[in-house]
């Protein structure tokens, strides 16, 4: 009868990128204009959801697409419109616990095919990372009898993720107040969004999560030039782990804007602005969970047969906050126009070219790329007119662990906050970066898959036999018990070595120091 020893864990495992493409056409509605000149374009992303089903987990949510432009009549338009996205990475089917997916859009392309219609195609990337239940198994026969095996155990730190549940919090807020406005001459040219996390920390049965949305939007009122307005908006939620989450836990927070609309609404002194919009929120707990394996084994009275396997796993050392003010200046000379008047609105997207580590510390290098829409004076005509640059950035980010050959690095960046201002002959630009620097290594141990009793074989102890035996630098107390078929506590009691070397961080109780053994 052969006797199996379960190990039960958990783990957190990274999959392959997988690369995908969504595409739309799209036609104008009839009350906006032909287009004449796009200005501006966008694509972004909304997770929708995680379908796990057999072997596979699928991704799935939508780009949306902006588009803005100016019409044979010199009017400043904008249409928004989407395409779905899907994807699909393999699991471990019962073992699939949860997923964290990261998709990212790595390039995108809106083209005008007629004055009404658009087509519109996106390349994405996504990142995921499986939450997976696992088992690891030591059997044979060496295990059953009266007599046990000496076994050799150590602990390993293997990264895992859990997941809270996600919550929405629903916001209707004033943008502006526009005092004597005819609501039907008020119209809204583009709106735009975004949550900035001032705090996260874990309270009882989950976290806390303090934060702003800002909310912003460029109008029109009847013939007057277009301008931005925006509110930003406090908010403090709470968000509830199902197992509770460890103060040890490095908390990252995920949240996602979606349904975001505008209404004018009219009363007796004019008209006040609204946007509402819905923010979804969930958050990843980032830590290390303890296994204890099997790495080796022996029987004292017959010889076996062991079967090793490698181990690999991934173990987190370490996740980081960054939070980088960043400010770039550029020249009028350098931007397409030389009459620009006022920036309606400056979009920015970082892109990380390199990530270096030297002397612990870990050096990300990359450049941002603005996007945005200007006024401009032709003549004496005020008109619209589209921006683009870019400007590097340089980050010097301290972790708290040492690195090595073996540590990977993970970095998550956004912008928050852009804004910019002209003067005479600059124009300047102000933002912050942030995000997430998580480091981790990439490990292997050899650990014990199987132990059988050689049969017909037996050790006959030599009571009168002493052996002097020197070790080597690679030798441990388990390896020379193993050898000569003693116990690791008799080599140890015989050789009077202190109890430190059977310590937790010593699990196969190094030799170091010790010139000699007597074993009897």
């Amino acid at each position: 009868m052969e006797i199996n020893n379960n190990v039960s864990y958990s783990r957190s495992v990274r999959c392959a990128d997988v690369y995908t493409e969504s595409q739309a056409d799209y036609v104008l509605p009839d009350y906006l204009g032909d287009v004449r000149k796009i200005l501006y374009t966008e694509a972004s992303l909304r997770p929708s959801g995680r379908f796990a089903g057999g072997d596979e987990v699928e991704i799935s949510g939508v780009v949306v697409y902006n588009l803005i432009y100016l019409d044979t009549d010199g009017g400043l338009c904008s249409a928004e419109f989407t395409s779905d996205y899907d994807y699909t990475v393999k699991c471990s089917g019962e073992g699939y616990n949860d997923s964290v997916a990261d998709t990212r859009v790595s390039g995108y392309a809106i083209r005008l095919i007629g004055p009404r219609k658009v087509s519109a195609k996106a390349s994405l990337v996504g990142s995921v990372r499986l939450c997976e239940s696992c088992n690891l198994t030591t059997f044979g026969d060496a295990f059953e009898g009266d007599s046990e095996p000496e076994v050799n155990m150590g602990r390993v730190n293997l990264r895992i993720d859990r997941l809270s549940s996600t919550t929405e919090r629903e916001f209707a807020e004033s943008v502006a107040r526009l005092d004597g406005a005819i609501a039907d001459e008020i119209s809204i040219v583009h709106t735009y969004t975004e949550c900035t996390v001032d705090s996260v920390h874990a309270e009882e049965n989950g976290a806390c999560v303090k934060g702003k949305l800002r909310l912003c939007a460029i109008i029109k009122n009847g013939e007057e030039p277009a301008y931005g307005v925006e509110r930003s908006v406090g908010f403090e939620e709470s968000v509830n782990f199902d197992d509770g989450v460890s103060e040890a836990m490095s908390l990252v927070p995920h949240l996602t804007v979606s349904s975001v609309k505008t209404n004018v609404n009219a009363d007796d002194q004019g008209c006040e602005l609204v946007m509402s919009a819905i923010v979804e929120m969930y958050i990843v707990g980032e830590g290390n969970g303890t296994v204890e394996l099997m790495l080796d084994g022996y029987l004292k009275e017959c010889p076996t047969d062991n079967s090793y396997d490698d181990f690999e796993y991934t173990c987190l050392k370490s996740v980081t906050e960054i939070n980088e003010a960043h400010t770039t200046e550029i020249n009028r000379a350098d931007i397409e126009s030389d009459g620009l008047r006022e920036i309606l609105f400056l979009s920015s997207t970082p892109k990380v070219e390199s990530v270096k580590c030297e002397n612990g510390t870990v050096n990300i290098l990359g450049e941002i790329r603005y996007s945005g829409i200007a006024s401009e004076i032709v003549g004496e005509k005020i008109t619209y007119t589209g921006i683009k640059f870019t400007s590097p950035f340089d980050i010097n980010v301290n972790t708290s662990c040492q690195m090595d050959e073996n540590s990977s690095f993970e970095v998550q960046l956004h912008t928050t906050n852009t804004g910019a201002t002209l003067d005479a002959e600059k124009l300047y630009v102000s933002l912050n970066i942030e995000g997430v620097l998580t480091v981790s290594d990439e490990k292997c141990e050899r650990v014990l898959t199987s132990m059988s009793r050689r049969s017909g074989e037996m050790y006959e102890p030599d009571e009168a036999k002493i052996t002097v035996y020197y070790p080597s630098p690679s030798d441990t107390l388990f390896s020379v018990a193993k050898r000569y078929h003693s116990s690791c506590m008799k080599v140890a009691q015989d050789n009077d070595i202190t109890e430190s070397v059977f310590a937790s961080d010593n699990p196969s109780g190094s030799l170091s120091g010790v010139k000699k053994l007597i074993i009897y």
